[in-house]
């Protein structure tokens, strides 16, 4: 079953679509409907990056991390709930010339 999802013949499979992938220029294959979830390790590895360099104590680093994530997040979902808002609902009644 696993040797088939990453047969690289003419068969296909998600090997194929691995050898034909460029990174940075095309979206990785198979994260098509669950892209947005990467905000999350995303947020993360940013964090803890950042908080490593600044915490005096390395005790604290998780916590501090964690927290610096959350805020991440929940930035981001208030972006994209004021662009929705936006683009829905505000920009369709503006007069149009």
């Amino acid at each position: 079953m696993i040797a088939q999802l990453f047969a690289t013949g003419d068969s296909g499979g998600l090997g194929a679509a691995f050898l034909a992938w460029s990174p940075f220029l095309q979206p990785a294959p198979g994260v098509d409907s669950w892209w947005w979830l990467l905000v999350i390790p995303t947020a993360l590895g940013i964090s803890f990056a950042y908080k490593s360099a600044r915490t005096k104590d390395v005790a604290q680093l998780p916590r501090e991390a964690l927290w610096m994530s959350l805020q991440i997040v929940a930035a981001m979902i208030g972006i994209a709930i004021f662009l929705h808002v936006l683009v829905v609902f505000l920009l369709p009644v503006l007069p149009v010339e």
